[in-house]
């Protein structure tokens, strides 16, 4: 670890920094409305789809016996809880299938943390949603920027779930923009939940890494809660000798220059640019494997149906760390396996939901496919030019016949640079609600009332939409 970076005092400092973004009045000076209505859409439909899915059920009997109230919803059941709880089975169900929003830069789930904390606090309050969008925009810049001040990648290799880590903080600061906290409440709620901070890449492939999301969306309403009630923290705890800063980055790594300058710039910069680093899954498996999904099912059209001997996948320095060892030891480890994503697009010609249940992973074929399957990671690209931007990877097929085929991608589906139609993206959020047990008409009613919550619409036609009532046995996942 390097060098402590100063304790700062009242007037200054990155705890201070955060707290004044957050509880300011600076906006974007983009319009990302439509985008936000995407957001909704994407993070509540994943979330909805996982309602029968073993750790929901396991999460939800826990949750009934805690026997907690409230008026927020929980989306996977209709009924209500307190902010706090309804914050963590959302965040949790969000992020079970892997399903949830991205960004390409870096290895985060903004959405799945950001937006049940948000809503859960603005039900339990009886808030509106005209603040809804510049929350949801503080809470993304801020989310982008400490990752950058860390700087992410020394923290995501030391074992850290980003998502997790710092979507605690993004989670505050969002929600002291829905609440209109003080500077001096915001600085105490980071302090909160700064000693909260967990969520470890080992537990990727298990019931418990979806949850870290859960658990940051609720710290973030419980942190947020006691400030305001007068409970207190150490107003620098960020910046202090083996604060947060210092015990989960490393200051000797970070971008040069000030600390408190550089998160400033970087606030700035994120606060209209996060629409760029970001983008919706296509594929509800571990984004680092779409790139090779992309590929493989490109190369599967111009294989037409010919026997594959060996696949070879090639990906960018570190492309291979958010990735289960092989074999994958389950359907749900098998998210994060790219050996299986792609022999599942070599053989099937999509990857969907259905792919990652127990009978699915026990095909034989695809269990033979994903034997014959390396992957490798190279800093020069086996295929094309040797730059490459953020990511790629190379998919080699070689057929029993001797023959090679390849397929470079370096810009996924779903990426902003090459988003979703809104028929995909509707495609998607119609499977997703019938997975989870929502009828069309509710789930159609859903859609509208989302998009409608981007605008300033009421959060209760969600509600009501999501209402017991309106629910099937559902799909498997």
């Amino acid at each position: 670890m390097g060098a402590p970076m100063p304790l700062r005092t009242d007037t200054d400092g990155l705890t201070s920094v955060l707290a004044a973004f957050a509880t300011g009045d600076e906006t974007a000076r983009g319009e990302h409305e439509e985008l936000l209505g995407r957001i909704l859409v994407d993070t509540v439909a994943s979330a909805v789809a996982s309602a029968h899915e073993p750790a929901e059920r396991i999460l939800q009997n826990w949750a009934a016996g805690e026997g907690t109230s409230g008026r927020a919803t929980v989306w996977t059941t209709g009924r209500t809880a307190s902010a706090a709880t309804a914050a963590l089975l959302n965040g949790t169900a969000g992020h079970q299938l892997d399903y949830d929003d991205i960004s390409p830069s870096m290895p985060i789930h903004p959405s799945t943390v950001l937006i049940p904390a948000l809503f859960a606090v603005a039900e339990q309050r009886g808030l509106g949603t005209g603040r809804l969008l510049q929350a949801y925009d503080v809470g993304a810049a801020v989310f982008r920027a400490v990752a950058d001040l860390l700087p992410q990648h020394v923290h995501y290799a030391r074992g850290w779930h980003t998502t997790s880590t710092v979507g605690r903080l993004a989670a505050v600061a969002a929600l002291a923009r829905l609440v209109e906290a003080t500077p001096d409440t915001a600085r105490h709620a980071f302090g909160i939940v700064a000693s909260t901070a967990a969520g470890s890449r080992p537990n990727f492939g298990s019931m418990t890494k979806p949850l870290h999301a859960g658990l940051a969306a609720r710290d973030a309403v419980i942190a947020v809660d006691l400030a305001e009630a007068g409970f207190t923290a150490n107003p620098h705890e960020l910046e202090s000798e083996a604060g947060f800063f210092d015990r989960y980055g490393d200051p000797e790594l970070a971008p040069l220059g000030d600390p408190d300058e550089t998160l400033v710039e970087r606030l700035e910069y994120w606060l209209d640019a996060w629409p760029t680093d970001w983008g919706i899954k296509r594929y509800p498996a571990c984004y680092g494997t779409h790139r090779s999904i992309d590929a493989g099912l490109a190369l599967r059209d111009r294989l037409a149906g010919a026997a594959i001997r060996e696949v070879r996948i090639t990906v960018h320095p570190r492309g291979t760390r958010a990735l289960v060892a092989f074999p994958p030891a389950s359907a749900t480890a098998a998210k994060f396996s790219a050996e299986y994503a792609v022999s599942v697009a070599l053989l099937r010609g999509a990857v969907l939901l259905a792919d990652f249940t127990d009978d699915a992973f026990a095909d034989p074929e695809v269990t033979r496919l994903m034997h014959a399957v390396s992957i490798a990671e190279s800093a020069e690209p086996p295929v094309g030019t040797p730059t490459f931007s953020g990511g790629y990877s190379v998919v080699e097929v070689v057929t029993q016949d001797g023959e090679r085929h390849a397929e470079r991608v370096d810009v996924t589906r779903g990426d902003g640079r090459n988003p979703l139609s809104d028929t995909e993206l509707r495609d998607k959020f119609d499977d997703c609600c019938a997975t989870g047990g929502l009828t069309a008409e509710a789930a159609s009613a859903l859609h509208t009332a989302l998009v409608a919550a981007s605008r300033g619409g009421a959060l209760q036609h969600v509600a009501t939409a999501l209402a017991p009532e309106h629910r099937t046995e559902g799909r498997q996942a």
